[in-house]
């Protein structure tokens, strides 16, 4: 039962930190009306968000090395209630600006310290069952922040998102003393340093360069997709809608990962999301893309902890420090996602990703030959 509540508490977490690099897609217009400011500065505004959020994933980890984790976790999610909330109100583009970067740099401290701190307390089994749900947690927030903020901005404004996430944010660091246990302090800081060198290897390497692009293609295609169709705000919060039910399968993942190598799961799931980007290219009517949209978003549902069991195995006994350059990897790719989508249109972005893939594809069927 305890571990059921931490997994329940780290879902959720998930959720809420992840849903801030996506839930300003639906309400970009609404943000700049709001701030009288361009649609191109309100966009610019995630970019900030992105970039600072990248440095705190890079700068928690050797952080939480030093201080209790739990105690970072506490901390990080203090601060990014308070900033949540200076967000909502905001009524400059500095001010609004200056918020959303400190709130990257705080929200940056649940990745790193959390698969960190799993590592630490759990047993393999559990661990491996409660890194899943968090990632699991990460990619429903592709949908579900888009779903809060399209929610809020119809009920309320575009301000009482960040009201709600700041509540959430507070909330939950109070949680972190009454559910998560106290962990015994370890110095990887040496284990990272000496296992550089053998985390080198073509296997690695490959399932690094797929980990990049996986949420990355996952952020720009919503951004793309909201572009592409400006103007169908309602029909596009029923697009998101549907397109979630894709993201429970990755829960049934470890089952198909008991029965067959992973290799052969990512081939399967990269031929999958090679298919739909495909036929998306082919067609501009909302409904074929959003049926597509299943077979994408359940195609990453199951690559992703495919990916992590496929590194982890790479690694061998320098599992954690893979599966930690892994998470980074992954969240720093979602971060790159908006940048993407700002200089190319839906179809290019579309092209750009079929060609990635089948690169991602082609690598990954010599590793399975080898």
């Amino acid at each position: 039962m305890k571990e059921r509540n931490i997994a329940v508490f780290m879902w959720i977490t998930a959720v809420c930190v992840a849903s801030n690099i996506y839930l300003l897609i639906p309400i970009y217009s609404a943000v700049a009306d709001g701030l009288s400011i361009s649609y191109d500065e309100a966009v610019f505004s995630s970019t900030i968000f992105i970039f600072c959020y990248a440095i705190g994933l890079l700068s928690f980890g050797p952080i939480s090395e030093k201080f209790s984790k739990k105690h970072v976790l506490f901390l990080g999610m203090i601060i990014s209630a308070l900033l949540t909330f200076s967000l909502g109100l905001s009524f400059s583009q500095s001010s609004f600006y200056i918020f959303r970067a400190l709130q990257g740099l705080a929200l940056g401290s649940f990745a790193p310290v959390a698969y960190a701190y799993c590592f630490d307390s759990f047993t393999p089994k559990i661990r491996t069952f409660i890194i899943a749900i968090i990632n699991t947690g990460f990619l429903m927030a592709g949908i579900i922040g888009q779903l809060l903020s399209s929610s809020f901005l119809l009920i309320f404004n575009w301000r009482a998102v960040f009201y709600f996430l700041g509540l959430m944010y507070l909330i939950l660091s109070f949680f972190t003393f009454y559910i998560l246990p106290k962990t015994s302090s370890k110095n990887l800081v040496s284990e990272k340093v000496n296992s550089t060198s053998k985390l080198v290897q073509p296997s690695i390497i490959v399932g690094l360069f797929l980990t990049f692009f996986t949420l990355m293609s996952f952020v720009s295609f919503y951004e793309e997709l909201a572009q592409y169709f400006i103007g169908q705000e309602k029909v596009l919060f029923y697009t998101r809608c549907i397109g979630l039910l894709g993201t429970p399968l990755s829960l049934f993942s470890g089952k198909w990962l008991k029965k067959h190598p992973p290799l052969k799961i990512i081939l399967v799931c990269l031929s999958f999301m090679i298919g739909a980007f495909a036929f998306m290219l082919l067609t501009k009517q909302l409904f074929l893309i959003t049926c597509l949209s299943i077979i994408f978003v359940s195609s990453i549902a199951v690559l992703i902890p495919s990916l992590i069991t496929f590194i982890g195995e790479s690694a061998a006994d320098k599992r954690a420090t893979a599966i930690s350059l892994y998470s980074f990897t992954l969240l720093t790719g979602a971060s790159v996602g908006p940048m993407v989508s700002s200089f190319l249109d839906f179809q290019h972005t579309l092209f750009l990703f079929i060609s990635i893939f089948c690169i991602g594809f082609i690598s990954f069927f010599f590793l399975r030959r080898c």
